[in-house]
């Protein structure tokens, strides 16, 4: 099991410096599940359909670790693959099985295409360089925005829902005004575009005291997440997305940020485009396969 993981980080290390992580075999759950040349760990995550993480996941989350080896990594992983799915019921309904895989990597990832995963979400990354903290009709929101940026979150949302992963839960509004009043709004960094004195955009920014639970992924700190652009349909292709990346990107690099992380979905014709425009890559992809739809 360790010859393995030890080869997988190797070969991940030679195809992208930046992953971090994948020198051990994380995740809480039963022991560890082997193939040849391959070593992994399944969990199941359930999330109570009334929480803020409801809004983005499926409530049941089969999740794969996996560690992968030899000379052929494709047929490593799906026998891995083939022994995780032979213990689970495949025909349940509202669950997903999700594993994440440095996208750089990609010797193995036939294997998962082959047994219907679909690549649905990326972590991209990018390195930061002093710029503008600040533009016109872009400031930074104050408590008294919570209902702007609480409608703004709630189209994001709606919005992202028809990619597949995400869900408008009946829940969503009043969870998301409490998760702005308690976490976003006092402690995470959070700007409003008004172009024209109305708002029209928002992104937020977790600095890099909140953000260990991403920076671990990634070789390079101090880290920030971005975890939420979003801009109204009226007022796309004018540049205010762009413009509030730069005002994030500026204002945390002023703080010594030197690298900001983010997801976007890939079947979102919108975020692939943009996000390579303002610089970010992908680091690791997220396939999932849907049971029972």
């Amino acid at each position: 099991m360790d010859a393995v993981i030890r080869a997988h980080a190797a070969r991940v290390r030679a195809a992208d410096p930046l992953v971090a992580g994948q020198d051990e075999l994380p995740g809480a759950g039963g022991g560890p599940i082997e193939a040849r040349d391959a070593v992994g760990r399944a969990s199941v995550e359930r999330i109570a359909p009334d929480s803020m993480r409801a809004a983005w996941s499926p409530l049941v989350l089969h999740r794969l670790q996996a560690r992968v080896a030899g000379p052929d990594p494709a047929a490593a992983l799906g026998a891995l693959l083939d022994r995780w799915l032979a213990g689970l019921d495949l025909d349940a309904p509202g669950q997903a099985l999700t594993v994440s895989w440095p996208s750089r990597d990609t010797a193995p990832v036939r294997a998962l295409a082959a047994r219907n995963f679909a690549p649905i979400v990326t972590q991209a990354v990018r390195p930061l360089t002093t710029g503008p903290a600040t533009a016109p009709g872009v400031r930074r929101a104050t408590a008294g925005d919570l209902e702007t940026i609480a409608r703004l979150y709630e189209r994001l949302v709606a919005y992202d829902a028809q990619f597949g992963w995400v869900a408008l839960r009946p829940s969503a509004p009043s969870r998301i005004r409490e998760f702005l009043t308690t976490e976003v709004l006092p402690t995470e960094w959070c700007w409003l575009a008004e172009p024209d004195g109305e708002a029209v955009g928002c992104v937020i920014v977790q600095p890099p005291v909140h953000s260990a639970w991403i920076a671990r992924s990634v070789n390079v700190t101090p880290l920030a997440y971005l975890s939420v652009l979003y801009v109204e349909p009226s007022a796309r292709g004018r540049g205010v997305g762009a413009v509030l990346t730069e005002v994030a990107h500026g204002h945390a690099a002023a703080l010594g940020v030197t690298t900001m992380t983010l997801h976007h979905a890939l079947p979102n014709p919108l975020s692939t485009p943009f996000w390579l425009r303002r610089g970010y890559r992908p680091l690791f992809t997220q396939w999932v396969r849907h049971l029972g739809a």
